[in-house]
């Protein structure tokens, strides 16, 4: 039976639980909570600086709970530290739920009214990280080539792995000694294709393309990699308390090195919170939407639970003695994570735990709790602290900063150092390759840019030769005044035709001797010449055209002869000297005017006349 101390305590929550359900005015100031679609938002605005002003590119977070939207928009600074430049959570009612066509409609008005062009954005989301299996395997030292399969084929070996259902990927985290010998850590991951197809498919009906889907645990990796929080610790934890499940991550160097689901979470807290409240008073016993109102309540609106100045000590005292068993329950889960992560797996000790949950009215008792039962520094997981934000964002509720956190750690996201499930290893080698293919296409297009500039160097410098050298040449013919007259003209015209006429007579005289040389030079050993009778033309022509007509058939070569040989070859012989003839320079018009078989020392010779004209 409870005792008195708590029988009070029940009883004054009851009272304030009982003030809530019927005041109108509380449910309305509850954050969190409302009766449609048309939901309550919690927005910061954060003016940027000038180099901000234009169009910029920004990385988007999403993180889509069970009633929840929340939003993170990371654009870089011109030294290239992240910059936070606004934030949203967007609540809406879960009860009835809605479907899935207003919810759509929901996610692509929430990020459009957000960031304002879509086309300008890069979007990252997370997947249930249930759904992920996330964990570390050790490799020999191996070739860069070789490295891929290696990787493959033992994280194969440890978890079965099948290619149609399930997308694998992996990062590198460094060498270690594993007994001395030289490894490399590896962490390795997959999901169901199924759930990132259904991921990708809700963002698509929503006219969103996505940059990249990972996992919560991943998300908060990023704060730290990027240092958006600067972990001093070399060792350290994160613990998320959701409404059905909680989970701890932990981090080493920067690192995800384990992960784990709790199945404890809010939701088993006010199962307690109502069966202690049903043990006081079972006629009003409250239901779980009535207890989270209450504690909401607490969260946003703390004075309107108080009266007479009393304070809240009571009932936070009340309510964290009421989960007090719940509360151990998920210690012992955390430290028996933590030590299993010293024993087991070999690494330091953890330093430091960064606490986030959805709601933290007790957060600070919580946390004492938290420190004296691990003997571990625990701390409240605040994105804004130590960060330049506006008035709105630095009094956020921790609830809103706890429901950011996986928002900006998606927002912090890049390709370079963020694991992501629709890019994985095979994505990047692709692209690399890609990336090989462009830069050689540049390198071969910037030589042979290189080597046109210069050509057309050397053209330029041609053109300035040439044209000096015009230039020159025109100086010399403006100088130049020949003396010329008509008697000059008509005595080089009279000098030009003796010449000519010499050189006629000289080519008369010698045509015979020339034509006999080229006979003898074409003529071939099967091919005996008996007689050559030639005319040549005169050096004038006859004033009587009849006696032109008459000197014209008398003018030629006239060739007789033999041929020798086998009875068979003996025309293709002649026909060949005929062609032969005619491709001399000095004959033309070359034809065979008789041509017999006789016989001659009781062989078969074909005896011809050949007629040509002189060329």
């Amino acid at each position: 039976m409870a005792n008195t101390k708590d029988i009070n305590s029940t009883e004054r929550l009851l009272n304030v639980i009982r003030g809530i359900s019927k005041s109108p005015a509380s449910s309305e100031d509850t954050a969190g909570n409302t009766s449609n679609i048309n939901k309550t938002t919690n927005k910061q605005t954060i003016n940027l600086p000038k180099a901000f002003t234009g169009k910029k590119r920004f990385t988007i977070g999403v993180d889509i709970g069970q009633d929840f939207i929340s939003l993170a928009k990371m654009a870089k600074t011109s030294d290239g530290k992240p910059f936070l430049v606004d934030q949203k959570v967007i609540k809406y009612s879960s009860q009835p739920p809605i479907s899935a066509t207003e919810f759509t409609e929901l996610l692509k008005s929430s990020l459009i009214a957000f960031t304002g062009s879509i086309e300008n954005c890069e979007i990252w989301t997370v997947m249930n990280s249930a759904d992920v299996n996330v964990h570390h395997i050790k490799i020999p030292r191996v070739p860069k080539k070789q490295m891929e399969n290696v990787i493959y084929w033992t994280a194969k070996k440890e978890n079965p792995i099948d290619d149609k259902d399930i997308i694998f990927d992996f990062e590198m985290q460094g060498e270690i000694v594993d007994q001395g010998i030289p490894k490399y850590s590896v962490m390795v991951y997959s999901a169901p294709r199924s759930e990132v197809e259904r991921v990708k498919l809700l963002f698509s009906s929503a006219g969103v393309s996505l940059a990249g889907i990972t996992v919560a645990p991943f998300a908060i990796q990023n704060i730290f990699r990027t240092k958006w929080i600067d972990a001093s610790e070399k060792t350290y934890a994160s613990l998320f308390i959701g409404n059905d499940f909680s989970r701890i991550d932990v981090y080493s160097n920067q690192n995800l090195v384990m992960t784990r689901g709790i199945k404890t979470g809010i939701s088993s807290m006010m199962e307690v919170i109502e069966d202690s409240i049903a043990d006081t008073s079972p006629e009003d016993r409250p239901n779980k939407e009535q207890i989270k109102k209450l504690l909401m309540t607490l969260l946003f609106n703390p004075e309107k639970t108080t009266t007479g100045g009393e304070s809240l000590s009571w009932m936070e005292n009340g309510i964290f003695e009421m989960i007090s068993p719940v509360l151990e329950r998920l210690i012992r889960q955390v430290e028996r994570t933590l030590e299993y992560y010293t024993s087991s797996v070999g690494y330091e000790r953890v330093e430091k735990l960064y606490v986030s949950t959805i709601i933290n009215v007790f957060y600070n008792p919580f946390l004492n709790y938290i420190s004296e039962q691990l003997g571990t520094k625990a701390d409240f997981f605040d994105p804004f602290e130590g960060k330049n934000v506006s008035a709105s964002g630095a009094s956020l509720s921790p609830a809103l900063k706890a429901l950011l956190v996986p928002a900006i750690g998606l927002s912090l996201a890049d390709r370079k150092y963020t694991p992501n499930i629709i890019f994985t290893y095979i994505e990047k080698n692709k692209e690399i390759s890609q990336t090989i293919i462009n830069r050689a296409i540049f390198a071969t297009f910037g030589v042979m840019l290189l080597i046109c500039l210069a050509v057309l160097c050397f053209q330029g410098l041609e053109a300035k030769k040439l044209s000096d050298k015009r230039i020159q040449l025109e100086k010399q013919l403006a100088a130049y005044h020949p003396l010329l007259s008509k008697d000059k003209i008509n005595l080089l015209a009279d000098d030009i035709k003796s010449q000519r006429q010499i050189n006629r007579q000289y080519a008369q005289k010698y045509r015979s001797a020339a034509l006999i040389g080229e006979l003898s030079t074409l003529t071939p050993d099967t091919i005996k010449l008996i007689r050559i009778k030639m005319s040549a033309p005169l050096l004038q022509a006859p004033e009587n055209p009849k006696d032109a007509q008459a000197k014209d058939k008398e003018e030629g070569i006239i060739i007789e002869g033999v041929v020798l040989g086998d009875r068979s070859q003996l025309d293709s012989i002649l026909a060949h000297y005929v062609v032969t003839l005619e491709k001399s320079p000095m004959m033309q018009s070359v034809s065979v005017q008789k041509s017999s078989v006789v016989s001659h020392r009781k062989k078969e010779i074909i005896q011809f006349s050949i007629h040509a004209k002189m060329g």
